[in-house]
């Protein structure tokens, strides 16, 4: 029986080091990727931009960011990181000013149906992985949960667990430098125009007043702690539900946001009504949206 121990003991062993072996390549690998979003963005550092532009996909999505530096000659990249929820544009945001990089100003793509939240979309918990190790990121994400422990000490086990994402096939990838980028040198990704028909139906797109907003506070206060002016916008959607109680919900939260924080709010979550020829699906617009949206906002840029 002793005998037997020890065998078993060896073979976890054997297996906790092979893990380990594992976990320590393929994130020596990932990290020195640059096929995603969250590792172009952490190979850029020391660098000074007059405006960043943030959020999830529509953010991602929404604005051309040449178009505004060829007319404000302001220099300007996108921060955006597809699927991701308010909670990991702070740590966006945070890892980017850590990296030693300045922004004069900040525009952050809000959502009423998002903006508040306190977790973390499921298809966006495995972005951040090679990067778990890292104290910053780690103490960030462990607020969320004992399985954020599991995915840090035990070896290899988030790449095993997401290995449609983090697998094998990523590794020849990066190593190899396979697949293009979705984004462009800004960091702008376009929807093409696919004949969208417009929104079966409406939805109620209100704030929550009474919300404790714990991340958009955090983005507020890192803010100003950076010296950057914040500026928050929504971009269209499709299949918003415009009515009064809509619009009273809209000047109310624009009124919190100046009055409480000192952020200026601009809403274009209605401009174009229902309207389907600008937009992909019900909350993303298409190119030909995206240029009509950006020239929309260029006064605001050019401020």
């Amino acid at each position: 029986m002793k005998n037997f121990f020890i065998q078993l003991f060896k073979l976890l062993l054997i297996c906790y080091l092979l893990f380990w072996l594992l976990d320590e390549g393929f994130t020596y690998v990932f990290q020195k990727g640059n096929y995603t979003k969250i590792q172009w963005l952490d190979k850029v550092s020391n660098q000074k931009f007059d405006f960043a532009v943030h959020g999830n996909s529509r953010a991602y999505t929404s604005l051309d960011l040449k178009m505004i530096e060829e007319q404000t000659k302001k220099k300007g990249i996108n921060i955006s990181v597809d699927g991701s929820s308010i909670t990991d544009q702070y740590l966006m945001l945070k890892l980017f000013i850590l990296k030693n990089n300045k922004i004069k100003k900040l525009y952050l793509q809000i959502d009423p149906f998002s903006s508040n939240t306190e977790e973390i979309f499921d298809f966006a918990v495995p972005k951040f992985f090679p990067y778990l190790k890292e104290p910053v990121v780690f103490d960030h994400f462990k607020q969320f949960g004992y399985e954020w422990y599991a995915y840090r000490y035990i070896p290899f086990y988030r790449y095993a667990k997401y290995n449609t994402l983090w697998g094998i096939h990523e590794v020849i990838n990066d190593g190899f430098n396979i697949l293009p980028q979705d984004f462009d040198s800004y960091g702008d990704f376009f929807y093409p125009d696919v004949a969208y028909k417009g929104p079966a139906k409406l939805r109620d797109l209100t704030f929550d007043l009474k919300g404790k907003y714990k991340f958009l506070n955090d983005i507020i206060s890192l803010c100003k702690a950076n010296k950057i002016e914040l500026i928050l916008f929504t971009a269209p959607v499709a299949d918003i539900k415009i009515d009064e109680q809509y619009k009273q919900n809209i000047a109310e939260f624009t009124l919190q946001m100046k009055r409480d924080k000192g952020v200026e709010y601009l809403n274009f979550g209605d401009i174009y009504q229902h309207d389907p020829t600008f937009f992909y699906n019900e909350i993303h617009i298409n190119q030909k949206g995206a240029e009509d949206f950006t020239r929309r906002m260029m006064p605001v840029f050019a401020r």
